[in-house]
């Protein structure tokens, strides 16, 4: 089902299969910021990544000796949310474990997603309760997909020539990728991204790679630019892990801006979930807070 935040700017369109924003349309300016979720491309808008990022070795983890199987980020992208609490410019979304859950993801957890309008965008809020006796491992991140540039209603862009910005990064002038095999798992190669006061340029082939992923960068904000470097949307987040991904395809009208708390295994990987990179962890009875805000 979906539902409506809005305040004098925004028009925000929420669904709450996985809690996913759908739309952000910009009234003053007339333009939509969020992803078509063209399925020739990505049927995607924002899908919320929580127990994994990416994609885990063999497609599995193991957990006190015991091997469970592991979709790529996760469940939480694919159940159904409740709607908790709803104001004009804010709504919040819950799910709990359940025995479907807890076949592949064996703890007892209560996860809150709380959407609140700003004037000048959106903050996104993560509370995520261990409610079981054991300490809780996972990890969790957005993947939120934003036009490429954005577009006027029924339009479309491209993203070639676009620019991204990052910030934390101080007067370096390149920065280190990770890069990912065919199976989608980390391996020992490294990519580099060459920078020019904190932005790069969105070539042909840039993500022909998959994800641009950046581990330990220092980054505090990743922006998404015009081709003279004016900024038109910004997410901020303290995540010590971002992701910037798009389709291959350079007709693809988006990239994600995706600050991650964990991320994709290593090839090979063979230790318990406690030990992955990267992983978060809650004791019983705590709860985990985290989030980005995304200005337009």
């Amino acid at each position: 089902m979906q539902y409506i935040m809005e305040n004098d700017r925004f028009r925000v369109t929420l669904d709450s299969m996985g809690a996913e924003i759908k739309s952000v349309w910009d009234k003053q300016l007339e333009l939509e910021h969020m992803w078509s979720a063209d399925p020739a491309y990505w049927g995607k808008t924002a899908p919320f990544l929580f127990p994994f990022i990416g994609k885990l070795e063999q497609e599995r983890f193991i957990y006190e000796g015991k091997v469970y199987p592991a979709d790529k980020h996760g469940f939480g992208q694919r159940v159904e949310y409740e709607l908790t609490k709803q104001t004009p410019d804010s709504a919040c979304f819950r799910i709990q474990d359940t025995d479907v859950t807890r076949e592949k993801y064996p703890f007892r957890f209560e996860l809150e997603i709380f959407y609140s309008l700003r004037e000048d965008g959106i903050r996104e809020d993560w509370h995520i309760k261990n409610t079981g006796e054991k300490p809780m491992y996972f990890s969790v991140g957005g993947h939120a997909a934003f036009a490429c540039p954005p577009v006027k209603e029924g339009g479309k862009g491209s993203r070639t020539g676009q620019k991204i910005r990052l910030y934390g990064v101080g007067n370096k002038t390149e920065l280190q990728t990770l890069r990912l095999n065919d199976k989608g798992v980390i391996t020992q190669e490294y990519g580099l991204v060459k920078l020019h006061e904190g932005c790069f340029e969105i070539t042909e082939g840039l993500f022909d790679r998959d994800a641009l992923i950046f581990d330990r960068a220092g980054i505090t904000a990743a922006a998404l630019c015009d081709t003279e470097g004016r900024e038109y949307v910004r997410v901020e987040c303290d995540a010590p892990v971002w992701g910037i991904w798009s389709h291959p395809d350079s007709g693809a009208g988006y990239v994600c801006l995706e600050p991650w708390y964990g991320i994709c295994d290593y090839a090979g990987y063979e230790g318990e979930l406690s030990e992955r990179p990267h992983t978060q962890t809650i004791l019983p009875g705590e709860i985990w807070r985290g989030g980005n805000t995304m200005i337009f």
